[in-house]
């Protein structure tokens, strides 16, 4: 498994890893997938961090933050995770943990002072209990409510 960093030519790989994961999410059931707003927002990923797990056949994970200033002191840099992905198929094999692993070096690299990675109500719990043996800490907690 090599983690690296996502070149354009990715980019059908990625929006086809983004559609699969965003079909598991609770936000699929109020706005339908656009890959027109998912490839402005690869590219915006790209000016932050944004990597791919790669096995023999190609890609089969990915780990996308934007980097951004923090919204209470623009002096530091946070790098907010956007998608955090691996294919079922490829899980159990140390993508996931390797994408992860990968996401802090890459942050140092861009300045960044802290990241903040999301846990979906859906996300399974060792994904939780992965970030806090990596040293995150739990921090919030958001609500979703559909309004039109």
């Amino acid at each position: 498994m090599q983690v690296r960093n996502a070149t354009p030519a990715d980019t059908p790989a990625l929006l086809a890893m983004g559609a699969k994961f965003y079909a598991t999410t609770s936000y699929s059931e109020f706005a339908e997938y656009d890959e027109a707003t998912v490839s402005a927002l690869i590219d915006l990923m790209r000016d932050g961090v944004l990597l791919v797990a790669e096995a023999e056949t190609g890609p089969v994970g990915v780990v996308g933050l934007v980097v951004a200033p923090f919204m209470f002191n623009g002096s530091h840099s946070v790098a907010y995770e956007v998608i955090w992905w691996v294919d079922p198929a490829a899980q159990g094999a140390g993508a996931g943990k390797a994408l992860l692993a990968a996401i802090e070096p890459a942050c140092r690299d861009r300045g960044v002072s802290a990241i903040q990675m999301v846990h979906l109500s859906n996300s399974p719990p060792q994904a939780a209990a992965l970030y806090e043996r990596m040293g995150y800490r739990h921090t919030e907690s958001s609500f979703t409510k559909r309004v039109t």
